[in-house]
This record gives C-alpha cells, sequence and structure tokens, in this order.
C-alpha cells in the first residue's frame, strides 16, 4: 500500500471509530454526517468520498467485526477443532455485536427489508449474502459453506447434502432468530441464536 492509500485508508477508520463512538453516546437516529464529520475533524465532503450514506458506515462496521471474527475461525480451523463448536463460537460472537449495538442491528435489518422490497430474489433465487449484496454477506455466506463442509469431513453432520444448501437453512434461521430478538430482548441473542442452531443441527447428524 502507497503513502497516498494509507493516509485514505486512515482517515477512513478515522471516520469509523468517530462514527461507531457517536452512535453509542447518541444512537444511530440522533447521530449525523455533520457530527461525525466534526468528530473525525473531516471535510464532509471527506465523509462522502469514502461513504455514500449513513447507512454505509453500518455496513463497514458490522464488516469489520466479521473480518476479525473470521480470521479467528480460520486460526481455529487450521488447529483442528471441532467445527460445530467453532459454527456456534463464530455465531454467538456475531450475536455479541448485535447485543452491543441494537440501533445498528435494527438498521441492517431496516436496509435488508427494503432491498427485499426493491429487488426481491434475483432470477437464480439467490438467497442474501450468496451472490449478491455487500461482499461482507457474500463473505459470510463462504464461510458458514466452508465450516460446515469441515463438519462434513469430520463426520459431525450428514454428507448426503451439499454444504451450500446446509448454509441455505442455517442463516435463514439465525437471520429469523435475530429479528425476533430485536422485537422481543428478555433473553440474550447469543442465548437464542445457541437454542436456534441445536435445533437445525439436529437434523443434519449423520443417519447410524
Amino acid at each position: 500500500m502507497g503513502r497516498r492509500e494509507a493516509k485514505r485508508e486512515a482517515t477512513r477508520q478515522e471516520i469509523l471509530t468517530a462514527a461507531a463512538d457517536l452512535f453509542k453516546t447518541k444512537g444511530y437516529e440522533s447521530t449525523s454526517v455533520d457530527d461525525i464529520a466534526l468528530a473525525a475533524d473531516v471535510a464532509k465532503g471527506t465523509f462522502y468520498y469514502h461513504f455514500k450514506a449513513k447507512e454505509d458506515l453500518v455496513h463497514a462496521l458490522q464488516e469489520a467485526e466479521l473480518n476479525i471474527a473470521a480470521e479467528k475461525v480460520n486460526a481455529r480451523m487450521e488447529k483442528g477443532d471441532s467445527p460445530l463448536t467453532i459454527l456456534l463460537d463464530f455465531l454467538t460472537t456475531v450475536a455479541h455485536w448485535a447485543e452491543a449495538n441494537p440501533d445498528l442491528e435494527r438498521v441492517m435489518f431496516r436496509k435488508k427489508i427494503e432491498m427485499m422490497a426493491q429487488h426481491g430474489a434475483d432470477a437464480h433465487g439467490c438467497q442474501p449474502g450468496e451472490h449478491q449484496g455487500p461482499p461482507a454477506k457474500q463473505h459470510f455466506f463462504k464461510l458458514i459453506v466452508d465450516i460446515l463442509s469441515a463438519a462434513q469431513e469430520k463426520g459431525e453432520i450428514r454428507k448426503d447434502l451439499a454444504a451450500a444448501d446446509l448454509a441455505r437453512v442455517v442463516i435463514p434461521v439465525i437471520m429469523s432468530t435475530r429479528m425476533h430478538w430485536l422485537m422481543d430482548q428478555q433473553e440474550s441473542l447469543s442465548s437464542r441464536v445457541e437454542k436456534s442452531l441445536k435445533i437445525v443441527l439436529e437434523g443434519f447428524k449423520e443417519r447410524p
């Protein structure tokens, strides 16, 4: 990375850091682009050079967390840890982010619903994050597929179905669990995710 690119990336990170702090202290809705630019000590035009809208910050913040979690997943996969344990820990980590940032989680789901209303499924019926949507969502889908493939190789789950097909079952269940949690937060999201995943995986077990 050259000096100019490094400076651009540093500015982008300063904007993200400022936004994350403001979202936590003021809330997403009460934070304006002007507030973020002022806190990051950049011009408003600089903000729009890096991000098209305030919503893009939410995607970027979540993507950063997913990247960190994905690095841990890959390290544990290389060590040979149980893929199903890795999957549960990964989804629990994602759930903890949502629990710490419920306002941002709502923004994410609101955007998903808007995109579905505007575009719907594509001609091939792809699931969100599979071959469309932000790169982070595509990465999320591939990571789940990789973990499930490893679980198949270790004999932890059935092998008569493609890992991608199993992922298309797991992901909607987890997304639904997260959406219901936003409406009723009496139980922690991480606990709900664990229950949902266990219910789904019972149907994935190797048959005797």
